[in-house]
């Protein structure tokens, strides 16, 4: 299913001239009002991303509280999928904000910043997306139309502030970036700069050249800052016959833009030009349009220069009062400004100073170490040939008495490891013990039972044969032989406990023989689960079977395969009884084992619905000594000697795809498979 975003963005215009680039803004009011209402019901960190700089870009030029809270969440998104580009641009477009609002400082900062992340080529990475910088093709034009930007950003910046050779400098390099990938927006952004030109020719030219290149490459958001400057070369050469064509153009070409800034500044304009004419009417009525517009979209600068205008007009109209109304707000408003100005130049000049400090520090302690490192490499040189002279002599001399330690190790390990494998043989046992003793508790109560019942009915057969009622003496008779038949089962079904408890116990032959698996998984189960239920009265857990009838006998060493069975039942009971005490609402302990054949595969699954096992653990758990029980509760050998017993067989322990071992989830039970 399609994200709302992602709608939105496929059904936002395409220009006549260029394919629409959510990254440059070309949307309406409609449209970035839609995109904000869909953003809390979308759930895609890169569309989001998108989304917040489509919106920023569009309030950037108009309301910069705004377009700076949309970058900060297009930065946030940027840095969570690790997107450099994308950072480096967030970096630029909030460079240009505080720009706008006259934070120099901070504006320094940020194109800096930007400038750092995308001169590095390696960020050149495959976080690339559909979703380019200025028609990018691809993620290395992309880098560079992003470097170019931050470039002219700081370019213009340096113009702001007067410092004419890092701002030609800067403007240079934008240029250069622009031109090397072809970008029509960059070199329209720079030669748009030269609007801070004073020779009147230049700026005609150059405003023409950039909205030339505006125009080809579909980037018409600033086509109307040309046409102002286009207006302002005209009135420095006093032909002022096309001075308000070019100033009513500049405004209706930014009212299609939506660029609220240029709109004031077109407004601005004709104040000037009107009040060259006395044009008093005219002058009132272009000062409150700019007065209104500026002051809804929070652009003081332009409201300081509305007041101005505003005040001036009415002073043409000998209206005073008004005249001095305006002319106090002014001079509030622009003693403000110045003094915010004067406090962020400085602040720019205290951090342009320290950090040439810094630089300068950094290279000559960089010197200083460059000479260090060689000073101590030669010295290390030497150093070295000593050392590894003295390593070979003091080798040599420790190997022969390595390699006799080394061969008691070995021997003293092969001893270790056979009394460890033995230990847990021994262990295993234990567990039975409980189990099997219980087990045959069953049948010796059937036996005493049905003895004493048999005796009491010999006594009944001697009454009657005594009173001479044979027919009820035959009928006793019956009874007697149906509890002896009883007895006999009850004590081969003794006899068949002890001897599979011998057959365990004792050391495997390694002799395979004929085996009913069903039979072996119903005996281990049952012997389990009484093992554990008289070690801890408190334990319980429903056990389910589900055997496959037609499954045949194999060979397999039974006492070998009985111990991996009774391993696996175990650690699933032992499971589901940590997860009971979690007291968990509604849990039931549930172990399930069941048989089936697959061609000609017997597969075995012993499954829990207990704690489960972490993945961070499961690649460990068949290697040997690695437990999860508490201390002196398991030895870490029962699993490792599981799965060599079962490959000893030639067979697997693992689940259906041979290159898993285990098929857990924590907190949602096991299920290990024995395939033979």
């Amino acid at each position: 299913m399609k994200t709302i975003i992602k709608i939105l963005f496929l059904l936002l215009p395409f220009t006549a001239s260029a394919q629409y680039d959510p990254n440059w803004g070309f949307i309406t009011a409609k449209q970035a009002d839609s995109l904000r209402k869909a953003i809390p019901k979308e759930k895609n960190d890169t569309l989001l991303m998108n989304a917040y700089r489509t919106i920023g870009f569009y309030y950037g030029e108009s309301n910069l509280d705004s377009g700076l809270y949309f970058y900060r969440q297009c930065l946030d998104l940027a840095q969570k999928l690790n997107l450099k580009i994308w950072v480096s641009d967030a970096f630029t477009q909030i460079g240009y904000c505080y720009s706008y609002k006259g934070n120099i400082t901070a504006a320094n900062e940020y194109f800096l910043k930007s400038i750092s992340i995308a001169e590095d080529k390696k960020n050149e990475n495959s976080n690339w997306r559909p979703w380019t910088f200025s028609n990018a093709k691809n993620i290395y034009e992309s880098r560079i139309a992003v470097l170019g930007i931050a470039y002219n950003g700081i370019g213009a910046l340096y113009v702001q502030i007067g410092d004419t050779a890092k701002s030609k400098e800067a403007l240079n390099e934008a240029l250069r970036l622009g031109t090397l990938i072809n970008n029509g927006k960059i070199q329209s952004l720079v030669y748009g700069n030269s609007f801070f030109s004073s020779d009147a020719d230049s700026i005609i030219f150059y405003a023409k050249k950039s909205s030339e290149y505006a125009l080809s490459s579909g980037y018409k958001k600033f086509v109307c800052a040309d046409l102002l400057q286009i207006a302002q070369g005209l009135y420095l050469k006093a032909e002022y016959d096309s001075v308000a064509y070019y100033l009513l153009a500049t405004i209706q070409s930014a009212r299609q833009e939506d660029n609220k800034r240029f709109e004031c500044m077109g407004y601005y304009g004709l104040i000037l030009f009107n009040g060259q004419l006395h044009k008093g009417d005219s002058l009132i009525y272009y000062a409150n349009k700019m007065l209104s517009l500026a002051d809804e979209f929070k652009m003081p600068d332009l409201v300081r220069l509305a007041y101005q205008a505003t005040s001036n007009a009415y002073a043409l109209h000998n209206n005073t009062d008004s005249a001095f109304k305006y002319l106090q707000s002014y001079t509030l408003l622009n003693d403000s400004l110045n003094n915010s100005y004067i406090k962020q130049l400085t602040d720019y000049r205290r951090f342009a100073f320290n950090e040439q400090q810094r630089l300068t520090k950094l290279n000559q302690e960089k010197t200083d170490s460059q000479n260090k490192i060689k000073l101590f490499s030669i010295a290390g040189g030497l150093l070295a040939v000593v050392f590894i002279a003295l390593i070979l002599y003091r080798n040599n001399r420790k190997q022969r008495q390595s390699n006799n330690v080394l061969q008691k190790t070995l021997t003293n390990l092969k001893s270790t490891q056979s009394q460890l494998v033995q230990s847990e043989k021994m262990a295993s046992l234990g567990e039975l013990t409980a189990g099997i003793a219980h087990e045959i508790q069953n049948p010796l109560n059937f036996v005493n039972n049905f003895s004493d019942v048999s005796k009491e009915l010999l006594d009944e057969m001697k009454e009657a044969m005594d009173k001479g009622d044979s027919d009820e003496a035959k009928e006793i008779m019956q009874d007697v032989i149906a509890n002896l038949e009883k007895i006999n089962h009850h004590g081969q079904r003794a006899g068949d406990i002890v001897k599979g408890m011998l057959q365990h116990s004792r050391t495997s032959t390694g002799q395979k023989e004929l085996t009913d698996i069903n039979e072996l998984c119903d005996e281990y189960l049952r012997l389990s689960y009484h093992g554990l239920r008289a070690k801890d009265k408190s334990f319980n857990a429903k056990f389910e079977t589900e055997f496959d009838p037609s499954l045949p006998k194999i060979n397999v060493v039974p006492q070998d395969i009985g111990r991996v069975i009774l391993n696996l039942i175990n650690n699933a009971f032992y499971a589901t009884n940590e997860r009971k005490k979690l007291n968990e609402l509604g849990y039931e302990p549930i172990v399930s084992v069941s048989t089936k054949k697959e061609n000609d595969k017997v597969i075995i699954s012993v499954k829990d619905n207990g704690t489960g096992i972490p993945k961070n653990i499961v690649d460990k758990i068949f290697q040997p000594f690695f437990t999860t029980k508490p201390t002196g509760s398991g030895t870490g050998l029962g699993l490792s000697l599981s799965y060599d017993i079962v490959k000893a067989h030639g067979g697997e322990l693992s689940v259906r795809t041979p290159s898993e071992k285990v098929e857990t989830k924590e907190g949602d039970g096991s299920k290990f498979v024995i395939i033979l």
